[in-house]
């Protein structure tokens, strides 16, 4: 009976702030001004992303499923799927999607111990590369000799299932207190690399599908990747970060934010533009200066992290209710579209779970394998790509879009439990959404 309560009392609270979004945006719209018109409603949407991302933990603590996993629930519900009251090309959508998945990388570079890698680095990259191989190949395989379509498509609909999403991993390690372990030292390496090969991969495909492969753009994303984590591993081992905080101790006076908050700000930013403009994903820039700033003095680390944190949550939730959010009606109604979901979201998961026999702990392998399986942000860009390049059509864009959604709350949802499981926490109890 609390149950139905509780959730009669959120189906309220999501119908009268709906109501509320859906009101301001067109009021907004009208108006003449400019900064009325177009920055507001910007900031309108990040602010009731925050709001839907509370409301699909109260969802989550409701029914008894992972907070990552109420947070998407709750991002289909509000999105075009269903309510639409938050689109996912909405400037405010967008910016608060790439700033979530900016601050949780960033902090997963933060805690990542560099010397852990160096003994992991073997495993990681193996888990990694069979990561991206089965699913590929297998989803290439069932495209082409399953589904009717030609190499082509079949070949980008593997692509879909190549990457693990790094944050919402990182997300689940975190609530679990398993971050700075020797497990999550193995997820978030093999999980960073497996990026890394997506984004080569996708950067492949996207050439071939415009009819053309140059080597020389390959060759170029190589030499990037090399020599953008070669010089954060540089920076790292010089110490430069204590370097900066002695700096700043000397030339800028400690305010209530501190100098390194601000600091540890723009450096994020910077580190993500300039990631970008060498033709990397900017989550990896993210990484990558976290990892450089992690040798600062843990004090200072902890009180600049401590200031950000309040505010990165923001963010991080509207990231989570935004993959909902991407999710169309017409995958919703298709009932092909559904079927291919379905098989894709099954031979999705198990490409990556097949992980787990490469290690000897098989508790320590499934938790990694799980962790593999959750897809997210990467896969949505090869969809989106798909489409921009017309390379699937309408349904069957839809099915992979559907079960990237699918797979992904499933991963989040078997690897958040299984990870609290492990470190003997438990999830909060139901409590009110607002």
């Amino acid at each position: 009976m609390q149950k139905i309560k509780s959730f009669l009392l959120l189906a309220v609270e999501l119908i009268a702030f709906s109501a509320i979004l859906y009101y301001l945006r067109g009021a907004l719209e009208h108006s003449h001004h400019h900064e009325i018109n177009t920055i507001m409603p910007i900031l309108i949407d990040i602010a009731f992303l925050a709001i839907f991302a509370s409301f699909g933990g109260r969802l989550a603590k409701i029914v008894g499923i992972a907070p990552m996993a109420g947070k998407i629930i709750m991002g289909i519900i509000a999105g075009p799927a269903l309510i639409g009251v938050l689109q996912p090309n909405a400037e405010g959508v967008e910016i608060a999607r790439l700033a979530g998945v900016l601050f949780i990388l960033f902090e997963a570079g933060l805690h990542f111990d560099m010397e852990l890698l160096k003994k992991n680095i073997g495993i990681a990259s193996l888990v990694a590369f069979c990561g991206v191989l089965i699913p590929l190949v297998s989803i290439a395989l069932l495209g082409h000799y399953g589904f009717g379509l030609t190499w082509m498509p079949a070949i980008f609909l593997g692509g879909v299932f190549t990457a693990t999403s790094v944050g919402l991993s990182v997300e689940a390690l975190k609530r679990a207190g398993k971050l700075s372990t020797n497990m999550g030292n193995k997820i978030v390496g093999a999980a960073v690399i497996d990026d890394i090969l997506g984004v080569l991969v996708l950067t492949v495909l996207a050439k071939m599908s415009e009819g053309h492969l140059e080597a020389m753009s390959i060759v170029w994303i190589g030499v990037a990747v090399v020599a953008f984590f070669g010089g954060a591993y540089a920076l790292w081992s010089w110490g430069v970060a204590d370097k900066i905080a002695k700096y700043l101790d000397k030339h800028y006076l400690d305010t209530s934010t501190g100098p390194y908050t601000r600091f540890f700000f723009g450096a994020l930013m910077m580190a993500g533009a300039l990631a970008a403009v060498v033709g990397l994903e900017p989550v990896l820039g993210a990484f990558g200066i976290g990892v450089v700033l992690s040798k600062v003095d843990n004090e200072i680390k902890h009180s600049a992290w401590e200031k950000i944190e309040g505010y990165m949550h923001i963010f991080v939730g509207g990231f989570l209710v935004s993959i909902g959010t991407m999710l169309p009606r017409e995958a919703l109604l298709a009932p092909k579209a559904w079927i291919l979901a379905i098989i894709l979201t099954i031979v999705g998961f198990y490409g990556k779970y097949v992980v787990k026999y490469l290690f000897k702990d098989k508790k320590e392998g499934k938790l990694v394998a799980l962790a593999m399986s959750i897809r997210g942000e990467v896969g949505l860009v090869f969809v989106a790509v798909a489409i921009n390049y017309h390379v699937l059509d309408s349904v069957t864009a839809a099915a992979a879009l559907l079960a990237v959604i699918l797979v992904t709350v499933l991963g989040a949802i078997l690897f958040e439990k299984g990870v609290m499981k492990d470190s003997g926490k438990k999830l909060d109890a139901p409590g009110e959404a607002i």
